[in-house]
């Protein structure tokens, strides 16, 4: 059996991947994901990762996340084995979905309102239901803090300050990767209709745990049953995504105790056992500030791109590509025949 990684070309997530094969003299084929329809994939061993979105207009970009689940949807059909299954990854692309199985199964996690709120009036009527005035806006399938907004406001909307990365501009609206910080009330809610426009989640703001005055969160890769790396994400602003130009730093710095870092795996490992089907996933993951107690953020089936990682030991891709060659650790339900 083969091993074969669908992705698009000119990336690094290609580039490192197939690095990481060759140094292990494991043969790795590649296929475009423009290409994987006319190329037959029985009895190999399958990897997919994401597509490439060449636009920053988010409209256009949830379209394509919409085209790409289709796509999933069609490979499920596939007689191979894969890494993670399509199914999986669109069981936790979902941000929505994918919250709601883990709050039902336990796990924590930062807190959604219940309601489907597609304005920013409704956004404003629930924060004042629910007493909670320090919000997330999420849209449900965008990832790498694409149109998120943090967003909070005094009861009765008398003071409000928001912060967000995307912009509207001449109709589009558009992902940057700055992280903007706004007060003018008209333009806080021209741009929390068009984000919610898209489908989002509103959950709770909550305040992160701090090191040397910035705020932080964690990435966690965890992969085989275990974290296989793990990355503190740290900002001055609300927003720790990496693709903001935050800045990434070593888990040990922060001399967590032995009990937290237990509670972080613990949580992790309750995560992962929601998604059985997936080997792998990058797990976003906050300490709130004074209890330190573990919220899961989100959860990413194909977040294993890590540049602390693949710059130095390329570590993770390694594994991976371990893994895949060896058949016995496959299960009976990654095979679809």
């Amino acid at each position: 059996m083969g091993i074969r990684l669908v992705g698009k070309r000119q990336t690094k997530r290609t580039e490192y991947f197939l690095r990481a094969a060759e140094q292990l003299h494991i043969p790795v084929s590649f296929v475009d994901w423009e290409e994987v329809d006319q190329v037959d994939l029985a009895g190999e061993v399958v990897k997919l990762d994401p597509p490439s979105y060449q636009t920053a207009d988010l409209f256009e970009m949830n379209d394509r996340i919409r085209e790409y689940m289709d796509a999933l949807g069609g490979l499920e059909k596939r007689e191979c084995c894969f890494l993670n299954p399509p199914g999986g990854i669109c069981r936790v692309l979902d941000k929505r979905a994918c919250k709601e199985e883990l709050a039902g199964h336990g796990v924590p996690v930062t807190d959604m309102f219940p309601e489907r709120i597609g304005s920013a009036g409704e956004l404003f009527g629930a924060m004042e239901r629910h007493r909670c005035y320090a919000v997330f806006v999420k849209p449900v399938f965008c990832s790498g803090a694409a149109g998120v907004m943090a967003y909070r406001r005094t009861p009765g909307g008398d003071r409000e300050a928001a912060y967000a990365s995307c912009r509207l501009r001449g109709g589009e609206l558009v992902n940057t990767k700055t992280l903007y910080r706004m007060e003018d009330s008209g333009e806080i809610r021209r741009l929390l209709d068009a984000v919610l426009s898209l489908g989002a989640v509103v959950e709770r703001w909550y305040p992160k745990s701090s090191f040397q005055g910035k705020s932080y969160d964690l990435r966690v890769v965890w992969q085989f049953g275990r974290a296989a790396f793990i990355v503190v994400r740290q900002s001055r602003g609300p927003v720790t995504n990496l693709h903001l130009n935050n800045a990434a730093m070593e888990l040990g710095r922060l001399s967590l105790s032995e009990d937290t870092l237990t509670e972080i795996s613990g949580t992790c490992s309750a995560a992962m056992s929601v998604f059985p089907e997936l080997a792998m996933a990058g797990i976003d993951i906050l300490l709130e500030r004074g209890s330190m107690r573990p919220r899961i953020i989100e959860i990413n089936g194909q977040g294993d791109l890590m540049y602390q990682d693949i710059f130095h030991e390329n570590r993770i891709y390694r594994e991976q590509i371990r893994y895949m060659a060896e058949q016995k650790d496959f299960p009976q339900r990654r095979r679809h025949v």
